[in-house]
């Protein structure tokens, strides 16, 4: 009966080692971090945050902002089609972060000489930017320490 036991015990410890996701938390959001290119990603989209933000301040015309516009759209695809992350919090987050982002871009799109679409716009933009500082902050909580953000650093690279 011990020996039942001892086997029905190790089979368990195997079928719950197998269940579950490799590594600790720390190291699967890492490895998401790295494989994803997160931090680039970041800062493409902080960038492409302010200079839509300029170019429509600065009623540069409808060129302008369509072309500041539709790569900050695509940006904010890209970036939501690397969730999720290992956390879901994080990914809750950026969901939110990249949809008010994709949601600036296009009342950004139409904002020149359009008072309520830039309104429309710099609203969508600050709470795209407050959820994208929000998931920053979980996922370098979850990481125990800085993520880059910025575009030239290598992919996903830890800040030591």
């Amino acid at each position: 009966m011990k020996r039942i036991v001892a086997i029905f015990l190790v089979a368990l410890g195997l079928l719950a080692a197998a269940c579950s996701s490799p590594g600790t938390p720390q190291s699967q959001m890492k490895s998401w971090i790295s494989s994803t290119g997160y931090g680039p990603s970041t800062g493409t989209l902080l960038n492409d945050a302010k200079k839509s933000a300029q170019v429509v301040a600065s009623n540069q015309g409808t060129n302008a902002n369509h072309t500041v516009c539709a790569v900050m759209l695509l940006d904010a695809q890209n970036a939501n089609n690397n969730l999720p992350t290992p956390d879901t919090t994080a990914s809750n987050l950026l969901a939110k972060a990249y949809g008010a982002l994709g949601s600036a871009a296009n009342d950004c799109y139409d904002a020149y000489n359009n008072p309520a679409k830039v309104a429309a716009f710099s609203a969508q933009r600050l709470l795209g930017l407050q959820y994208l500082a929000e998931a920053q902050a979980r996922i370098e909580a979850v990481v125990g320490g800085v993520v880059s953000t910025s575009t030239t650093s290598d992919n996903g690279s830890l800040a030591q």
